[in-house]
């Protein structure tokens, strides 16, 4: 036990870890890979066990259940979390939690500075405080319900070696700001009330800008940041902007775009061209994503039309 108390203390924090009078035999498992901004963990405690971090101070922390259940306290809240229950840990409140015989769960640790950054670019001001999460996520809601399977499917690809750690994944700044945007986004905080309120509306040429940063940038890179910074307006602003216009988010926008776009291309290409090498060109990294895509939005596959 004390063991696996130093190598999790590695990962995350000092903490006390300590066996409940139930405790009969130790085992664990602590999964670990970093990127730049957070890092996805994999952890289970086989017996039950009382961990007390006090506070986190240089992270946040959502555990999302995946199989058994634990008692969460952070600050004045206790959350009794179950597979259709998570928790979200503020960093400058205390935390002390009992996990039961057999409990795993997904954890998703952000940096407190980079939350501060992205919270205060969706709502497009300083907050000159740190955004403060109500501790309890319910996964039964529809949009923390989609954000938990971008949550998952964001481990498979790292699972496979496709993002994080030694990857160089060339999208790795957009994943994890998808992953960080869309929990600020679905989980009740101390900014939700800015996403209640109307946005300032989106000026023709900025939403201009930000069509044509897009078009000029196909095969790169793009963050919503991004977008935003080109056309000078907030995170939200720019949402709000593309939902009214278009019926779509920005990066919905955006996929779309690189989907004509390889349209295009494979009309235009020899038969024998590679259809992994116009997915590149147009901004996919991963082919068998495209290629769903692409039969969705054309009704047939990459290779049949590249093939006429």
């Amino acid at each position: 036990m004390d063991l696996a108390r130093q190598f999790v203390t590695q990962k995350f924090c000092d903490h006390d870890l300590v066996p409940t009078s139930s405790h009969h035999c130790f085992d664990t498992r602590h999964n670990h890979v970093a990127g730049q901004m957070l890092s996805l963990n994999y952890l289970k405690y086989s017996s039950e066990v009382s961990i007390n971090p006090g506070e986190l101070d240089r992270f946040y922390l959502i555990q999302v259940p995946i199989h058994g259940q634990a008692t969460v306290t952070n600050g004045s809240k206790e959350v009794d979390v179950s597979i259709n229950t998570a928790s979200v840990l503020n960093p400058m409140q205390n935390t002390q939690m009992t996990w039961f015989e057999g409990c795993e769960k997904l954890l998703l640790q952000i940096d407190k500075a980079a939350l501060q950054t992205s919270a205060e670019a969706l709502v497009g001001m300083p907050l000159g405080q740190p955004v403060v999460f109500d501790p309890k996520v319910d996964m039964a809601l529809p949009a923390t319900s989609a954000w938990c399977h971008t949550l998952k499917d964001a481990v498979k690809v790292a699972q496979n070696g496709g993002a994080f750690g030694d990857s160089a994944f060339r999208h790795q700044a957009m994943l994890e700001e998808n992953l960080i945007f869309g929990f600020l986004s679905c989980q009740k905080s101390t900014i939700s009330h800015f996403f209640v309120n109307d946005e300032k509306a989106l000026s023709s040429s900025q939403l201009r800008r930000a069509k044509t940063y897009m078009l000029e940038n196909l095969a790169e890179p793009i963050t919503l940041s991004d977008l935003a910074y080109q056309a000078g307006c907030s995170l939200r602003s720019l949402q709000c902007g593309f939902k009214k216009s278009y019926g779509c988010s920005p990066m919905q926008y955006l996929q779309k775009q690189r989907l004509g776009y390889a349209h295009f291309l494979l009309q235009s290409l020899p038969p024998d061209h590679l259809v992994s090498s116009v997915a590149y060109d147009c901004g996919f990294t991963h082919l068998g994503r495209f290629s769903i895509a692409y039969r969705k939005a054309f009704g047939q596959s990459p290779k049949k039309t590249l093939g006429r």
